[in-house]
């Protein structure tokens, strides 16, 4: 089955606003091959700098677009396309946005070997994955405490077992930041888990301070608390928190990942499959993740291609949990079909082959970026 095509189908809202949600505007990459299938995928970046590093035409050596690169060889052989990728971007990769176009390539190349095998993905992973995976709801934090309350005394009785709130107000006055914390707390009851996104807006020392006064609320993890290659601060901070920390969803080349968890102290890891090199190099991921202890939970915050895709790889793995965007926006909401089904705090899988998603013509007629 030989690649024909590489399309960079980008999609936006007509107004974005500037706020911690990336599912106003995305990218999605579609594979097409000489057998008639398409595979397809997500990249999680800048979508206009993107769509450039896949679509840009042949040009002197090693500063070919992606698709230049890739056109013509073995659609079944996602590690080969994945190396000539690499190696074909040397000159202005290898990381940033070059890493994360690739990687949307990479799981459309995945999502085409199932839908050859007739299976789903996690049963090329893995023969016995689990059918059922736990998700936890992901939400920004509202305004205002008072708005906390309820938005997750709701979430709670929609059946989810785990919430997180990130970004939003939390980061410039520590006793917001509690009163956020014990306001989810307070909505979610003493039973469900709650985790905390800060958002990348703090020092160790601060991040440490909300560490110690958010343990009394039951957080299940503190995640992104530092800037994302802040290692030496991680170190610290893994150390002395009364919470366990979780970091990574920025990061994508296989050695900062290894930086970090060389640390040996980061308590969950979480590669973004669409940036994270896609599922080729998330495998590799879980592996380190495993050799160091840390518990490895895909960051999903995207388009249901995006949420399919990761909650496959998880559901395939020893500890499955999936990130359930809960972004109002049309391109998290409806832009994929699926036949995944929420329930119980579980997102249940059905077999359909591949990552078992379809795009919706409409939406994708109504938001695309000509």
């Amino acid at each position: 089955m030989k690649i024909t095509g590489i399309e960079a189908l980008h999609l936006r809202l007509p107004e974005v606003r500037e706020i911690a949600d990336g599912t106003q505007d995305c990218l999605l990459v579609c594979v097409h091959t000489d057998s008639g299938l398409t595979g397809l995928g997500e990249v999680v970046s800048c979508s206009y700098a993107a769509r450039a590093v896949i679509a840009a035409p042949r040009s002197a050596p090693f500063r070919h677009g992606l698709a230049a690169i890739a056109v013509g060889m073995d659609a079944l052989d996602a590690a080969a396309v994945f190396a000539a990728l690499v190696a074909g971007t040397s000159w202005y990769g290898p990381g940033g946005v070059v890493h994360h176009a690739i990687s949307g390539i990479d799981l459309a190349l995945w999502d085409l070997r199932g839908k050859a095998a007739g299976l789903p993905v996690r049963r090329l992973l893995c023969r016995d994955a689990a059918d059922a995976v736990p998700c936890y709801a992901s939400a920004l934090w509202p305004d205002r405490p008072e708005c906390v309350e309820a938005s997750a005394r709701e979430f709670a009785a929609a059946g989810y077992r785990a919430v997180k709130y990130g970004w939003g107000p939390m980061g410039k006055d520590i006793e917001l930041d509690v009163a956020l914390v014990a306001a989810a707390r307070a909505g979610l009851g003493p039973q469900l888990q709650l985790m905390v996104d800060a958002g990348r807006c703090w020092d160790v020392d601060q991040a440490l301070r909300r560490a110690e006064r958010f343990a009394a609320y039951g957080v299940a993890w503190l995640e992104e608390p530092l800037r994302p290659r802040d290692l030496q601060g991680y170190r610290i901070l893994c150390d002395a928190s009364p919470i366990p920390i979780a970091a990574g969803e920025a990061l994508a080349l296989l050695d900062e990942y290894e930086q970090l968890l060389a640390t040996g102290h980061v308590h969950v890891v979480q590669p973004d499959l669409a940036r994270a090199g896609g599922l080729t190099q998330a495998q590799q991921i879980a592996a380190l993740a495993r050799e160091t202890g840390a518990r490895c939970v895909p960051h999903a915050f995207g388009t249901g291609v995006l949420l399919a895709a990761s909650a496959q790889w998880a559901a395939a793995g020893p500890a499955p949990l999936v990130e359930y965007t809960q972004a109002p926006s049309p391109l998290a909401r409806r832009l994929a079909r699926h036949r995944m089904a929420f329930s119980g705090g579980r997102l249940h899988l059905d077999d359909a082959p591949g990552w078992g998603v379809e795009l919706d013509p409409e939406i994708v007629s109504r938001y695309r970026v000509s």
